[in-house]
């Protein structure tokens, strides 16, 4: 299972708290879980924590924890999805950041992740930028989480499809409209899973930056359809598309 912490100042508009308590993965049997747990109600008062409480102005006291015990994903893939476009708050895309195995290796920088634009009311990829990707953090046979370098055939091959893309894009839709506001959502694509039902939702936490901003209000399917439509039929994207459909017709 994964073990993870949940306190109660988290994911504020003012103040995230990202890293500042501790989750654990690949916890297994009784006596390792019952550690964890305790480890994780800990991490609330580390010397980091405390700091950082401390610097944005909040009583130690009234923070209280809870711990998610979860069980684990294997992924082929994982990343985070914004139910906004972040560079300029535009709330009919869904920007998504990709890599392969666990999310390690994009948190810790030693991988720069593939990036996308889906647009919530066609459905469709609007932009893409695809890294090269050297390494990944994989669940070996023996249950240890490992860094190992990924195959030249996948290093500068998209992370997910994009079907993926488009049920991450859902998935990540459905905890917008649930919490009435835009979402950061971590996800996975399980490797256990049959395809079609292996897009996992990890975490959703309100998003931080636009959420500080006056945007508009979370719009029902079809109330934001024009202008994603007109975004998308302006892209070089979609003209590329549209022209080989044009191509493949007359051929």
């Amino acid at each position: 299972v994964a073990v993870r912490s949940s306190a109660t100042a988290e994911d504020l508009p003012e103040a995230s708290f990202a890293g500042q308590q501790e989750s654990y993965l690949n916890v297994r049997g009784e006596a390792e879980l019952l550690d964890a747990c305790k480890r994780c109600y800990a991490s609330l008062f580390t010397d980091r924590a405390i700091a950082y409480r401390h610097r944005m102005g909040y009583l130690h006291k009234p923070i209280a924890m809870s711990v998610a015990v979860q069980k684990m994903v294997d992924p082929i893939a994982s990343g985070v999805a914004f139910t906004l476009n972040p560079s300029n708050g535009d709330r009919s895309q869904v920007a998504i950041d990709a890599s392969w195995g666990l999310g390690e290796a994009v948190v810790s920088g030693e991988v720069t992740p593939d990036n996308f634009l889906v647009d919530k009311v066609l459905r469709e990829v609007v932009k893409r930028d695809v890294s090269t990707k050297l390494v990944e953090y994989r669940l070996t046979e023996h249950g240890v989480v490992e860094k190992l370098p990924i195959e030249d055939d996948r290093r500068d091959r998209s992370s997910v499809t994009d079907e993926q893309l488009v049920a991450i894009a859902m998935l990540a839709r459905r905890a917008e409209k649930h919490y009435g506001c835009p979402q950061d959502v971590e996800w996975a694509i399980d490797r256990h899973l049959p395809d079609g039902e292996n897009v996992v939702m990890l975490q959703s936490r309100p998003e931080t930056v636009w959420s500080q901003k006056t945007v508009a209000p979370v719009a029902k399917d079809g109330q934001d359809g024009i202008a994603s439509i007109v975004t998308t039929l302006v892209s070089p994207l979609h003209k590329k598309s549209e022209n080989t459909i044009l191509n493949n017709t007359s051929s």
